[in-house]
Protein backbone atom coordinates (compact mmCIF):
# COMPACT_ATOMS: atom_id res chain seq x y z
CA UNK A 1 0.00 0.00 0.00
CA UNK A 2 1.44 3.37 -0.98
CA UNK A 3 1.57 5.98 1.74
CA UNK A 4 1.52 9.61 0.77
CA UNK A 5 1.94 12.69 2.97
CA UNK A 6 -1.33 14.08 4.22
CA UNK A 7 -1.97 17.79 4.11
CA UNK A 8 -5.61 18.52 4.73
CA UNK A 9 -6.81 22.07 5.09
CA UNK A 10 -8.52 22.74 8.41
CA UNK A 11 -12.02 24.16 8.18
CA UNK A 12 -12.76 25.95 11.45
CA UNK A 13 -16.50 25.77 11.77
CA UNK A 14 -18.23 26.54 15.04
CA UNK A 15 -18.86 22.81 15.56
CA UNK A 16 -15.22 21.90 14.98
CA UNK A 17 -14.04 24.62 17.39
CA UNK A 18 -16.44 23.33 20.03
CA UNK A 19 -15.16 19.79 19.52
CA UNK A 20 -11.54 20.89 19.96
CA UNK A 21 -12.33 22.78 23.16
CA UNK A 22 -14.42 19.92 24.59
CA UNK A 23 -11.70 17.41 23.75
CA UNK A 24 -9.03 19.56 25.41
CA UNK A 25 -11.12 19.97 28.56
CA UNK A 26 -11.65 16.21 28.79
CA UNK A 27 -7.96 15.55 28.18
CA UNK A 28 -6.63 17.92 30.83
CA UNK A 29 -9.26 16.89 33.37
CA UNK A 30 -8.09 13.30 32.99
CA UNK A 31 -4.45 14.38 33.24
CA UNK A 32 -5.25 16.15 36.52
CA UNK A 33 -6.81 12.95 37.88
CA UNK A 34 -3.80 10.91 36.74
CA UNK A 35 -1.43 13.39 38.41
CA UNK A 36 -3.28 12.91 41.68
CA UNK A 37 -3.11 9.13 41.35
CA UNK A 38 0.61 9.24 40.53
CA UNK A 39 1.32 11.55 43.47
CA UNK A 40 -0.40 9.18 45.91
CA UNK A 41 0.62 5.77 44.52
CA UNK A 42 3.72 6.03 42.35
CA UNK A 43 7.34 6.96 42.90
CA UNK A 44 7.91 8.56 39.53
CA UNK A 45 11.48 8.99 38.37
CA UNK A 46 11.62 10.97 35.11
CA UNK A 47 14.95 11.37 33.32
CA UNK A 48 15.34 13.75 30.37
CA UNK A 49 18.36 13.12 28.15
CA UNK A 50 18.10 16.50 26.42
CA UNK A 51 15.58 19.34 26.10
CA UNK A 52 12.56 18.35 24.05
CA UNK A 53 12.24 20.17 20.72
CA UNK A 54 9.32 22.47 20.13
CA UNK A 55 6.53 21.40 17.82
CA UNK A 56 4.86 18.02 17.35
CA UNK A 57 6.78 14.93 18.44
CA UNK A 58 6.37 11.16 18.42
CA UNK A 59 7.00 9.46 21.74
CA UNK A 60 7.87 5.81 21.08
CA UNK A 61 8.30 3.54 24.08
CA UNK A 62 8.52 -0.02 25.29
CA UNK A 63 5.36 -1.49 26.78
CA UNK A 64 5.75 -3.63 29.93
CA UNK A 65 2.23 -2.97 31.26
CA UNK A 66 -1.24 -2.05 30.07
CA UNK A 67 -1.13 1.07 32.25
CA UNK A 68 1.94 2.56 30.50
CA UNK A 69 0.06 4.98 28.20
CA UNK A 70 -1.60 6.69 31.16
CA UNK A 71 1.60 7.09 33.17
CA UNK A 72 3.52 8.39 30.15
CA UNK A 73 1.09 11.17 29.29
CA UNK A 74 0.92 12.10 32.99
CA UNK A 75 4.50 13.41 32.91
CA UNK A 76 4.27 15.17 29.54
CA UNK A 77 3.43 18.86 29.56
CA UNK A 78 1.94 18.97 26.06
CA UNK A 79 -1.21 17.34 24.73
CA UNK A 80 -0.33 13.90 23.45
CA UNK A 81 -2.64 11.53 21.60
CA UNK A 82 -1.97 7.88 22.40
CA UNK A 83 -2.35 5.14 19.81
CA UNK A 84 -4.23 2.30 21.54
CA UNK A 85 -5.76 -1.05 20.59
CA UNK A 86 -9.14 -0.21 19.04
CA UNK A 87 -10.87 -2.90 21.11
CA UNK A 88 -10.21 -0.85 24.26
CA UNK A 89 -12.47 1.87 22.83
CA UNK A 90 -15.41 -0.54 23.03
CA UNK A 91 -15.18 -0.75 26.83
CA UNK A 92 -17.99 1.30 28.43
CA UNK A 93 -15.90 3.45 30.81
CA UNK A 94 -12.30 3.51 29.65
CA UNK A 95 -13.39 3.53 26.00
CA UNK A 96 -15.52 6.62 26.52
CA UNK A 97 -12.66 8.41 28.26
CA UNK A 98 -10.27 7.55 25.45
CA UNK A 99 -12.67 8.75 22.75
CA UNK A 100 -13.55 12.02 24.48
CA UNK A 101 -9.86 12.83 24.97
CA UNK A 102 -9.01 12.36 21.29
CA UNK A 103 -6.80 9.28 21.51
CA UNK A 104 -6.33 7.14 18.40
CA UNK A 105 -7.76 3.61 18.01
CA UNK A 106 -5.55 1.08 16.23
CA UNK A 107 -7.15 -1.84 14.41
CA UNK A 108 -4.54 -4.61 14.41
CA UNK A 109 -5.99 -6.04 11.20
CA UNK A 110 -5.81 -2.70 9.36
CA UNK A 111 -3.44 -0.16 10.83
CA UNK A 112 -3.50 2.35 7.97
CA UNK A 113 -6.43 4.49 9.30
CA UNK A 114 -4.60 4.86 12.63
CA UNK A 115 -1.38 5.78 10.83
CA UNK A 116 -3.28 8.39 8.84
CA UNK A 117 -4.91 9.76 12.01
CA UNK A 118 -1.50 9.96 13.70
CA UNK A 119 -0.02 11.95 10.83
CA UNK A 120 -3.03 14.28 10.82
CA UNK A 121 -2.63 14.86 14.57
CA UNK A 122 1.06 15.70 14.12
CA UNK A 123 0.28 18.09 11.29
CA UNK A 124 -2.24 19.83 13.55
CA UNK A 125 0.50 20.33 16.14
CA UNK A 126 -0.34 17.57 18.63
CA UNK A 127 2.13 15.00 19.91
CA UNK A 128 1.55 11.30 19.37
CA UNK A 129 2.57 8.43 21.66
CA UNK A 130 3.00 4.96 20.20
CA UNK A 131 4.25 1.61 21.47
CA UNK A 132 6.01 0.14 18.41
CA UNK A 133 6.12 -3.44 19.69
CA UNK A 134 2.39 -3.65 18.97
CA UNK A 135 1.96 -5.78 22.09
CA UNK A 136 3.18 -5.97 25.66
CA UNK A 137 6.92 -6.36 26.14
CA UNK A 138 8.30 -9.75 27.09
CA UNK A 139 9.10 -10.21 30.80
CA UNK A 140 11.33 -13.25 30.43
CA UNK A 141 14.54 -12.47 32.28
CA UNK A 142 13.36 -8.93 32.96
CA UNK A 143 11.71 -6.44 30.62
CA UNK A 144 12.68 -7.27 27.04
CA UNK A 145 11.75 -5.30 23.91
CA UNK A 146 10.10 -7.34 21.16
CA UNK A 147 10.63 -6.78 17.43
CA UNK A 148 9.39 -3.30 16.53
CA UNK A 149 6.77 -2.51 13.94
CA UNK A 150 7.26 0.36 11.49
CA UNK A 151 4.39 2.75 12.36
CA UNK A 152 6.49 5.24 14.35
CA UNK A 153 9.08 5.51 11.58
CA UNK A 154 6.44 5.93 8.88
CA UNK A 155 4.71 8.72 10.80
CA UNK A 156 8.03 10.47 11.42
CA UNK A 157 8.89 10.43 7.70
CA UNK A 158 5.41 11.46 6.57
CA UNK A 159 4.96 14.30 9.08
CA UNK A 160 8.62 15.37 9.37
CA UNK A 161 8.38 14.99 13.15
CA UNK A 162 11.14 13.74 15.48
CA UNK A 163 10.89 10.50 17.41
CA UNK A 164 11.57 10.71 21.15
CA UNK A 165 12.67 7.25 22.38
CA UNK A 166 11.02 6.39 25.71
CA UNK A 167 12.26 3.79 28.18
CA UNK A 168 9.81 2.58 30.83
CA UNK A 169 11.30 0.84 33.86
CA UNK A 170 9.55 -0.77 36.84
CA UNK A 171 9.99 -3.73 39.18
CA UNK A 172 8.50 -6.77 37.46
CA UNK A 173 7.39 -8.30 40.77
CA UNK A 174 5.01 -5.36 41.27
CA UNK A 175 3.01 -6.14 38.11
CA UNK A 176 -0.46 -7.67 38.46
CA UNK A 177 -1.65 -9.90 35.63
CA UNK A 178 -5.29 -10.29 34.69
CA UNK A 179 -7.13 -11.99 31.84
CA UNK A 180 -9.59 -9.70 30.08
CA UNK A 181 -11.97 -10.14 27.18
CA UNK A 182 -11.04 -7.65 24.44
CA UNK A 183 -12.62 -7.81 21.01
CA UNK A 184 -14.23 -11.13 21.83
CA UNK A 185 -10.88 -12.72 22.72
CA UNK A 186 -9.21 -13.39 26.05
CA UNK A 187 -6.00 -11.40 26.38
CA UNK A 188 -3.44 -11.08 29.16
CA UNK A 189 -3.31 -7.57 30.60
CA UNK A 190 -0.75 -6.28 33.09
CA UNK A 191 -1.37 -3.55 35.63
CA UNK A 192 0.94 -1.55 37.88
CA UNK A 193 -0.70 0.54 40.57
CA UNK A 194 1.95 1.33 43.17
CA UNK A 195 5.72 1.63 43.54
CA UNK A 196 8.70 2.91 41.60
CA UNK A 197 8.12 3.78 37.95
CA UNK A 198 10.91 5.18 35.83
CA UNK A 199 10.50 7.07 32.56
CA UNK A 200 13.52 8.00 30.45
CA UNK A 201 13.02 10.39 27.53
CA UNK A 202 15.87 10.01 25.06
CA UNK A 203 17.42 12.37 22.54
CA UNK A 204 15.24 13.37 19.56
CA UNK A 205 15.75 11.33 16.40
CA UNK A 206 15.15 13.12 13.08
CA UNK A 207 14.65 10.71 10.20
CA UNK A 208 15.06 11.50 6.51
CA UNK A 209 14.15 9.53 3.42
CA UNK A 210 11.32 8.11 1.35
CA UNK A 211 8.52 6.48 3.34
CA UNK A 212 7.93 4.11 0.41
CA UNK A 213 11.50 2.76 0.71
CA UNK A 214 10.68 -0.39 2.70
CA UNK A 215 14.29 -1.31 3.35
CA UNK A 216 15.04 2.15 4.75
CA UNK A 217 11.92 2.07 6.94
CA UNK A 218 12.92 -1.34 8.33
CA UNK A 219 16.48 -0.14 9.01
CA UNK A 220 15.16 2.85 10.96
CA UNK A 221 12.78 0.57 12.87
Amino acid sequence: MELVPINKENTWTRDSQFKVVREALNYWFQIAALHQFARLRLELDVQLSSPLPSGPKIFAGNHPTTTDPFFLITVLREKTRVMVNADIFTKPVIGGLMRRSGHIPVDKKNGFPALEAGVEALQRGDNVAIFPEGALSSLEGGIQVNRLKTGAVRMALMANAPIIPVGLHLPVDGISTKTMVVGGEEVISRFYFAGRYGITLGRPMWLHGDVDDRELVRVYS
